[in-house]
């Protein structure tokens, strides 16, 4: 049962469930996404500002726009993941979120950093990122704090390696959402769908920092490009890569959907 606490931080807790799960029994990338997007979720919709009420009552939803985590350790089938999850002051145009996932015994699993928007849908433009955080109590820097400054996103050009083979998403029913555009996990499992099979079997993602900059709509035609920092990144013990999804325009021209920094460490670390 999701409560928040006198200092506004929320607390939750998940089971990793087998749908949740690689071939090894772990946790895949996608379900800790999942875990930001339900806590995100929850703890807004408990202080009436969840997106349902929030589209009925005030024409207005939120956002996510940037997300970065990090994985500490994979949790394994049917572990349970504690949530803990608050809302931080404002950071430029956005209003920051904080989760935590840990284990029964307080080891880390994961961290996330994510920055969110409220869009005034009326008007098709975000609203000032303290008005959208007057519906949480902020917890003081004294009670929990990180700093929600991830700084300069990388692009493509910064990325001058090797280019791994494009990957082409199809999109279907269950990518969609209640606003028919793409979800957002959606772009998670494609970039990850783009690397070999033999590579996912040795490494995993440990840093994963990631920007959505334009909705998709089922039917898009999409490609995910991903580039290496090196010439052989499956012979490396922490190999960089940067992923994007392009989305193909009427006049042919490709535009970024979305785009992902990745750092990966091998399996037994």
């Amino acid at each position: 049962m999701f409560r928040i606490d006198d200092n506004g931080i929320g607390y939750d807790t998940m089971e990793v469930r087998s749908a949740d799960t690689d071939r090894f029994f772990t946790a895949k990338v996608p379900f800790f996404f999942s875990a930001l997007q339900e806590a995100a979720a929850k703890h807004s919709t408990l202080l009436h500002c969840g997106i349902p009420e929030f589209v009925a009552t005030e024409n207005k939803t939120w956002v996510i726009v940037r997300a970065k985590m990090t994985v500490e350790k994979l949790p394994a089938w049917m572990d349970n993941v504690n949530i803990e999850t608050w809302a931080e002051q404002p950071f430029k145009l956005f209003a920051p979120r904080l989760v935590t996932g840990k284990a029964d015994d307080g080891t880390v699993f994961f961290n996330t950093i994510s920055h969110w928007v409220v869009i005034d849908i009326s008007r098709k433009r975000p609203i000032r990122p303290d008005e959208a955080l007057r519906y949480f109590t902020l917890p003081g820097k004294d009670v929990r704090f990180i700093d929600p400054d991830i700084g300069r996103f990388k692009v493509a050009d910064d990325f001058t390696g090797h280019r791994l083979p494009d990957f082409k998403p199809v999109t279907n029913y269950y990518d969609t959402d209640t606003n028919e555009h793409i979800n957002n996990i959606s772009y998670v499992n494609w970039v990850c769908d783009a690397f070999p099979f033999s590579f996912m079997d040795s490494h995993r993602i440990q840093t994963i920092d990631c920007h959505w900059a334009k909705q998709t709509f089922n039917g898009d035609d999409l490609i995910v490009e991903t580039y290496a920092d090196s010439e052989d990144p499956a012979s490396e013990d922490n190999p960089g890569f940067f992923s994007r999804v392009m989305k193909r325009e009427a006049d042919g021209s490709l535009v970024t959907a979305f785009e992902a920094e990745t750092s990966w460490v091998r399996r037994d670390q």
